[in-house]
């Protein structure tokens, strides 16, 4: 079930930026807006699947060691934007935050998030979905990483018919619900491809590539090493 389908009153206008760049704020790399980026207001709960999908992707690179963390994070948010991690625990944020990019608001071209953190958030949902493909937890897997948990918000509005509308105060709120909802849907919709590895969405049962050049490539090997 899509997560508008479930709550159809949601409310999620974030707003993300062209582009993003790291900088270093007292000893500390943060990811900002760049200089010349301009603010793009959408509806992250629009495309939720495919969120997903990108931030388990992120997880698998940054778990594999890549070298280029920096730029693979920056494009991310480029697509989606931040996680809203000031947002989230914001008694915990605001002790670390230091008057830094995480104190200024979260729509704002100063907001930005530490790497590191960032880094940890999408390992974190990679390691449980591997969790729950395996059932065992990666050795090098946080120790506490058995359940993943959130939160999502409403209000009620006055009036002769009162609307119930569902509000999430981050696009990390959205992130953890939406991968919720289909980890635990009947038919899987969160895929591996069987030639690179790569975590896409495909509500297909039967998709095994995450395009069409990976299975061209799949095909070409199993035939050759048929041959030999």
């Amino acid at each position: 079930m899509e997560l508008k389908a479930m709550f159809p009153n949601l409310n999620v206008m974030w707003t993300r930026w062209s582009d993003y760049e790291v900088t270093t704020f007292d000893h500390v790399e943060y990811l900002v807006p760049a200089e010349k980026a301009t603010p793009l207001a959408y509806d992250c709960a629009e495309q939720a699947e495919q969120l997903v999908a990108d931030a388990l992707e992120l997880g698998r690179q940054l778990r594999m060691g890549t070298p280029d963390k920096n730029r693979l994070c920056a494009a991310f948010a480029a697509r989606h934007g931040l996680l809203g991690l000031a947002g989230v625990n914001a008694s915990i944020w605001q002790g670390l935050a230091g008057g830094g990019p995480l104190s200024a608001s979260l729509d704002s071209r100063q907001y930005g998030e530490p790497v590191d953190e960032l880094n940890r958030e999408f390992q974190k949902l990679y390691y449980h979905f591997l969790y729950t493909r395996e059932d065992v937890l990666p050795p090098e897997a946080p120790a506490v990483l058995l359940d993943l948990d959130g939160a999502l918000h409403y209000r009620l509005t006055g009036g002769l018919v009162p609307q119930l509308i569902w509000e999430a105060h981050s696009m990390y709120e959205v992130l953890r619900l939406s991968y919720a909802m289909l980890m635990t849907q009947e038919k899987p919709s969160l895929k591996v491809c069987k030639n690179c590895g790569k975590v896409y969405y495909n509500t297909h049962a039967k998709s095994e590539f995450c395009g069409t050049k990976c299975r061209n490539y799949y095909n070409v090997k199993v035939f050759r090493t048929k041959s030999k």
